[in-house]
């Protein structure tokens, strides 16, 4: 059912602001950027190199998306009243989590390539990665409060959504990643960053998935599917770390835990510019 709606909502809002995106420079950019990036890791794929320089460059220059994803943010959210208003707070926030995974990830390329020693866990790398997730949960909770979600919070179905939906994100978290762990006693921080991983993620989806079906209906619907993009980014930033996971023995430079990573940062930039575009569309109205 939740499928079916999101289609429906993906084709609706595609065909509203046909004529907005395409006037859109900075979509048409990212965009492109991510389909040469896709091809080029497609035929790093092919010929099957792992530790050749152009693995290093795919890394490093994949890295950049999210960097290029937050910088953008930034300029997006003072279209949106910047830190005056909620939803340029929210994006700032999700700006902010777009930076730190590009702290993350040049930090982990750093110990990668140019001091060749194995990354260490928990490591630097970290303070980008795990810093991403309390910048996207404080941002989702602004999303919801911004969407008018909270106030289709009256009803028995909300109500179960909101209570089934985080449920459910745990149960999730539980069963695909949490289970092989024990608690660590002699590695607090290891043991605190395996489980706070998956539940912060769980925390931030619970929430978007949340305003995205309370508020479908809301400020006529124009907001939809930006949220919707959030959802899938959210969702592709756990997946990518889900994969990361359980295949870290596997991973070398441009692998496909890479392109993972690369999908989650160019859906959640999207999900800024088509901000962009409902802020230009609004002021047009």
């Amino acid at each position: 059912m939740l499928t079916v709606v999101i289609l429906l909502d993906t084709v609706e809002y595609m065909e509203t602001f046909k004529s907005s995106i395409t006037k859109e420079k900075i979509l048409m950019l990212t965009v492109g950027l991510f389909v040469v990036l896709s091809v080029w890791w497609v035929v790093i794929f092919a010929l099957g190199v792992t530790d050749d320089p152009v693995n290093h460059i795919f890394g490093f220059i994949y890295g950049g998306f999210s960097l290029w994803g937050g910088i953008w943010g930034l300029v997006i959210a003072r279209k949106w009243g910047g830190l005056g208003s909620l939803m340029g707070k929210a994006i700032y926030f999700l700006s902010f989590g777009l930076l730190a995974q590009a702290f993350g990830q040049y930090s982990f390329w750093y110990y990668n390539y140019v001091l060749k020693i194995a990354v260490p866990y928990p490591g630097i790398p970290d303070l980008g990665y795990f810093g991403t997730i309390p910048f996207y949960i404080y941002a989702a909770f602004l999303l919801f409060k911004t969407s008018g979600a909270k106030f289709s919070l009256n009803t028995f179905i909300s109500k179960a959504q909101a209570f089934l939906i985080p449920l459910s994100m745990v149960v999730v978290a539980y069963f695909l990643i949490l289970k092989q762990y024990e608690l660590d006693f002699t590695d607090p921080l290891g043991t605190f960053l395996n489980f706070g991983y998956p539940l912060g993620q769980a925390v931030y989806i619970s929430i978007a998935i949340l305003t995205y079906l309370l508020s479908r209906k809301m400020l006529g619907g124009i907001m939809r599917f930006p949220i919707l993009l959030i959802v899938l980014a959210f969702a592709a930033q756990f997946l990518a770390d889900y994969i990361f996971i359980y295949f870290h023995d596997l991973y070398f430079p441009a692998s496909f835990m890479d392109y993972f990573y690369l999908l989650a940062y160019f859906l959640m930039t999207l999900s800024l510019i088509y901000l962009k575009v409902v802020a230009d569309q609004l002021r047009k109205e």
